[in-house]
């Protein structure tokens, strides 16, 4: 999943916003940083990406790549969930998708903590350039697959992914409606083991 979906499940899972995001950005420990609800929300990040990436019908998404973009599809794929997402989001959000990310925005941006020059220059981009609702059109996914392997030349497979991704559009899209719900069960009980460890012990 990419930044709508984390942002998403953060809101669903009463995680901290800022530190979903943050995940992509450090590495290691997060309390030896972090205030306990932004590592928290670093860490329901890393689940989601580790839950998501060992689900079977995500593995079954990947064999539909050719063997030239195989090695990248995942991160094909979560531009392409996010893309999913924003194109039905009234079924997974009560607010309208635009109302969603000013909320967001307004959330993210109010974390004055910890955080690397490239969370700040990324999150600078994604929201002036409104990346968020830009994932409600189709031709988004091929922009930002290009943006990604322009960016880093060792991906550079990313720019071959839309094709695949508009070959299989459907079934993909029948997929993400199986994927995304469990994704969202399996979130929310995270979180709330998370809560439970947090809370003090009863005799």
């Amino acid at each position: 999943m990419n930044f709508l979906a984390h942002l998403h499940l953060a809101d669903h899972c009463r995680s901290h916003l800022a530190g979903n995001l943050l995940a992509d950005f450090v590495r290691g420990d997060p309390d030896r940083v972090y205030s306990r609800e932004v590592a928290n929300g670093i860490r329901l990040h890393r689940f989601v990406d580790s839950y998501i990436d060992a689900m079977p019908e995500v593995l079954r998404c990947r064999e539909l790549f050719s063997p030239q973009t195989r090695r990248v599809s995942g991160i094909a794929l979560d531009i392409t969930w996010d893309h999913f997402l924003a194109r039905h989001w009234q079924r997974y959000h009560a607010l309208p998708l635009a109302a969603f990310v000013n909320d967001a925005h307004a959330k993210v941006t109010a974390y004055r903590g910890a955080a690397p020059e490239a969370y700040h220059l990324t999150m600078a981009r994604m929201w002036q350039q409104q990346w968020l609702l830009q994932y409600q059109d189709v031709d988004t996914i091929q922009m930002a697959l290009e943006r990604m392997a322009n960016r880093r030349p060792r991906l550079y497979q990313l720019a071959h992914c839309p094709a695949d991704i508009l070959r299989h559009y459907n079934q993909l899209e029948q997929q993400f409606f199986r994927i995304y719900p469990q994704l969202i069960e399996a979130a929310g009980t995270f979180r709330a083991q998370q809560d439970d460890s947090s809370s003090p012990s009863q005799s």
